[in-house]
Order: structure tokens, then C-alpha cells, then sequence
């Protein structure tokens, strides 16, 4: 595997992080409009790719609704999350293919080839050490197994771009990111050359962070990122790991579906898939 040691640092950023999921009642309220209609192309990737009978790892999965629909497509699910506080009610839902459990994504309890499929929906983007994830999905996904990611390309220069549309229409900004129109052109620009760099300079992921916002009072927006999440990155990752990259991006909707299949790393929306 592809491996580097994770500092001191990170390692205090990963607690600080699991720390502020375990206890914010907030961001748990911020959670509750992840609901089954915010969750319905998430869970059409996973169907569209998930093998009959197989038994699928939810990672991330919040409050666990996600898990709970695939259950209830004939799936034997598996729903994780760091949060004990996101999976309280979630455990109501649990039968004999359902079951949810509590723990880092970064430390997965499980044998080496124990799924069939691990997906994962805006969950990638929240980790300070990526590499180690990633790690992780590979040793317990089974040899011809997929993995499916699913989350906002943090570093898509399109975003920026219609951050900028909204603004000079008079709507308001994207929380953090493009809140007004230097923040949103200062962002395009920062997207443009990291797209270029990684694109066509470099063939291995260069993993890039940030320091999340972690207050109280969280807003969401993705402002309690940790990564700057990029298809290029993982597309590098899981081919230096011998994976078949099966689909780049996959769009719903027509403008989706033509920058999924034309330009399918400038996406707005991470949607690969790979097989092992």
C-alpha cells in the first residue's frame, strides 16, 4: 500500500475532530436534513454498482438513514460512524442484516476481505488523514469487491464558478467558501492551478488539508473539512493499489450526466467507483 506516517499533529486533529462529533447537538441538528430525499442519489450509486446479496460497509453514515435504505433494497448492510450521539436512534432500525456500529474509519474493526462493497457518502472530505482511510477500505474490501465515494470535489474549479454566478445574480454567497465575490474569483483561481497540478504534473495523490472549523455553533457548508477533497487523488491512490477505476464520476440529471462522462474530474460532485 501507499503509506505515509501520520504526524504527531494529525493525530491530535483526529481526536479533536472525533471529539467534536461524539458531543456537538448542533451539528447532529444539521445532520437531520440529511434525510431519505437528500440521500436518494447517494443511495442510486450504491444500487447501481452494489452486486445482488452483497454485503455492504456504510462508512460515515450520520444518523444512519443511508444504511437503513440499502437495507431495504435486500442488502446486508453494516452502518458505521464516529458519533455515538448521530447513531442513538439508529440503532431502533437494527435486525438481522442491519446492524450499526460506532468507530473510526481510520481503525476499522473488521477482518481483512470482509465486504463486498464499502461506500461512503460526504464522509472523505472530513478526514484528516485520507491516506490511512483509504488504507483501511482496501484491507477490508474483498479481492473483486467495489468501493464507492461519494462527496463534494472540494477542489473543482466549476464550484467556484457558480459561486460567482450566484453572487452577480444577487444571491447570496456559499457559506465559507464563496461568500463574496473576491472569496469565490480567490477560489477559482486556488481550484484552476491545484486542478492543472494534479491533472497533469503529478502521478501520485497529494492529499492537501485544512484546519476545520470545529466551534459550537457549527454551520455547516462543509466548513468542518478537513481535506481538500479531489477525484484525482483517489483516482492516483487506488491505481498505485491496483485497483480498476470502473466509473470516473457518475451525473444525475442531464448537465451531470455530460460533465460525468466529458470532464468527469471537474465535477462539482465526487462519484467514483473502483474495483479491487
Amino acid at each position: 500500500m501507499f503509506e505515509t506516517p501520520v504526524s504527531e499533529t494529525t493525530l491530535q486533529l483526529r481526536q479533536r475532530m472525533r471529539e467534536f462529533y461524539e458531543t456537538s447537538e448542533t451539528y447532529k441538528g444539521l445532520l437531520a436534513a440529511h434525510d431519505e430525499s437528500y440521500l436518494q442519489h447517494y443511495v442510486e450509486l450504491v444500487l447501481r454498482y452494489a452486486p445482488t446479496a452483497s454485503k455492504i460497509l456504510d462508512l460515515g453514515c450520520g444518523t444512519g438513514i443511508s444504511s437503513r435504505l440499502l437495507n431495504q433494497a435486500g442488502y446486508d448492510v453494516v452502518g458505521t460512524d464516529i458519533s455515538s450521539l448521530f447513531l442513538n436512534e439508529a440503532k431502533n432500525w437494527e435486525n438481522e442484516k442491519l446492524q450499526y456500529q460506532v468507530c473510526d474509519v481510520m481503525e476499522l474493526p473488521y477482518e481483512n476481505d470482509s465486504f463486498d462493497v464499502i461506500c461512503s457518502n460526504e464522509l472523505i472530505e472530513h478526514l484528516p488523514d485520507v491516506q490511512t482511510a483509504l488504507n483501511e477500505m482496501v484491507r477490508v474490501v474483498r479481492k473483486g469487491g467495489k468501493i464507492i465515494l461519494s462527496g463534494p470535489n472540494l477542489c473543482s474549479p466549476l464550484i467556484p464558478i457558480i459561486d460567482l454566478f450566484r453572487l452577480l445574480r444577487g444571491k447570496p454567497g456559499r457559506p465559507v467558501w464563496g461568500e463574496t465575490k473576491q472569496q469565490a474569483r480567490q477560489q477559482l483561481i486556488r481550484n484552476s492551478k491545484l486542478y492543472l497540478k494534479k491533472r497533469f504534473f503529478t502521478k501520485t495523490p497529494q492529499f492537501i488539508y485544512r484546519d476545520p472549523d470545529l466551534k459550537e455553533d457549527a454551520i455547516g457548508g462543509d466548513a468542518d473539512s478537513a481535506y481538500y477533497a479531489s477525484p484525482l487523488d483517489l483516482k492516483q491512490f487506488f491505481k498505485i493499489n491496483q485497483f480498476t477505476v470502473t466509473k470516473k464520476a457518475v451525473g444525475f440529471g442531464i448537465k451531470g450526466k455530460i460533465i460525468a462522462n466529458f470532464i468527469p474530474y471537474l465535477s462539482p460532485y465526487i462519484t467514483m467507483v473502483v474495483q479491487k
